[in-house]
């Protein structure tokens, strides 16, 4: 809602600026923003979807191996909702920055900056998945892992969440460039590539964590 509002707010600027400023310019392309940035709220709903009978079994249960799983569990969520501001955020300031674009002939290019965010929130519920997938094995009897472990696989989603608001800092540089020619395009993307990378640090290291428990 506060992305959409700050939208609402730059679109009403450049209204007043003129309406040479809007001409040409189509106010449903921001169905196309609600749509892509939309998808940590419907990830987040998918998640406590699945999560949920895990987390009632594991109320039932209530076993010692159970609740040394409660610590992991929470900074997963933790990770995830990290992940879905630094979505938004990211996916947010630069459509915001690139309204007049986004809603004219820049669309195009606009498009690919703002969506490369998303990946982090797909990130999150593969991490997820594989997660409530050992706790159901914890659950069904298989022994709990190590406390070492336990640690390893929090620090991994902490260092997950972490690097997800590298997409709001990589979103910051890459609107610098006003220029999206051919060449400034380019340069952009990559700035949001490069925001990518601390990202895919975590992922990796989350996975091998989640996979050796």
């Amino acid at each position: 809602m506060i992305a959409l509002f700050s939208l609402r707010s730059v679109h009403e600027e450049l209204a007043q600026e003129g309406p040479d400023v809007t001409q040409g310019t189509s106010t449903g392309r921001i169905l196309v923003f609600l749509g892509y940035s939309g998808t940590p709220v419907v990830f987040g709903i998918i998640s406590y979807v699945l999560a949920r009978p895990v987390l009632d079994a594991s109320d039932a249960v209530a076993n010692a191996s159970v609740v040394r799983l409660e610590p992991l569990l929470l900074w997963a969520t933790f990770a995830i909702s990290v992940a879905s501001c630094s979505t938004i955020a990211a996916q947010t300031g630069i459509v915001r920055s690139r309204l007049g674009a986004f809603l004219g002939s820049g669309f195009g290019r606009v498009l690919p900056l703002s969506v490369v965010p998303t990946t982090a929130v797909v990130f999150a519920l593969v991490l997820l998945l594989l997660l409530l997938a050992y706790t159901d094995s914890v659950l069904a009897g298989a022994p709990v892992a190590s406390d070492s472990a336990l640690s390893g696989a929090i620090g991994s989603f902490q260092a997950f969440a972490v690097g997800t608001v590298a997409f709001p800092v990589a979103a910051g540089f890459s609107n610098r460039i006003r220029d999206l020619s051919q060449r400034g395009f380019t340069r952009a993307l990559l700035l949001m590539e490069i925001g990518e990378l601390p990202v895919l640090v975590g992922l990796v290291q989350a996975f091998l964590a989640v996979g050796s428990l």
